[in-house]
């Protein structure tokens, strides 16, 4: 038979306080609380499926779109030196869809921003292939790099840290 760790009285395992001076006799059973910014285990869960999910559509439209311009290539629509061109179109065009989408399911810009940008230059770089502009590429990465920078400024303008 147990008894009671504070005051030695005889105690059943069922009782979860002493019946002479009440002292609880089991852990006391917290709830947990939790902030609103914070995520339990089934939030992440669901994000992770959902990442999951997208990763597998994007390869899906992908291969789709490899076959898709496979198939325009040989009914003759383009030449076959336009074939990097128009893939890298389509999968620019993959990319930023998905960053949207991303933005559409959470509201957040920055959770498809890397996605919209890289997708809009792997895009621009197909149409500079398809339509043989040559001079204009290079500003096209500096405009990137400069988008990439102004972004980060302003991202830190507004998340100081404490």
């Amino acid at each position: 038979m147990p008894y009671c760790p504070n005051c030695g009285n005889e105690v059943t395992e069922e009782d979860e306080f002493c019946s002479k001076c009440r002292a609880p006799l089991k852990e006391p059973r917290l709830r947990p609380v939790r902030r609103r910014d914070e995520k339990d285990e089934k939030d992440e869960k669901d994000e992770k499926h959902e990442g999951d999910q997208a990763g597998a559509i994007v390869g899906g439209l992908v291969v789709i779109w490899l076959g898709v311009s496979f198939a325009l290539r040989n009914l003759g629509y383009y030449p076959w030196a336009d074939m990097g061109g128009v893939f890298l179109l389509g999968i620019g065009v993959i990319l930023a869809l998905r960053g949207l989408w991303a933005y559409s399911k959470t509201g957040v810009f920055d959770q498809g921003f890397g996605y919209v940008v890289g997708g809009g230059f792997v895009a621009l770089l197909g149409a500079a292939i398809v339509f043989q502009i040559n001079d204009w590429w290079p500003f096209l990465i500096i405009g990137l790099g400069a988008i990439i920078v102004l972004r980060a400024l302003m991202v830190q303008g507004r998340n100081p840290r404490p």
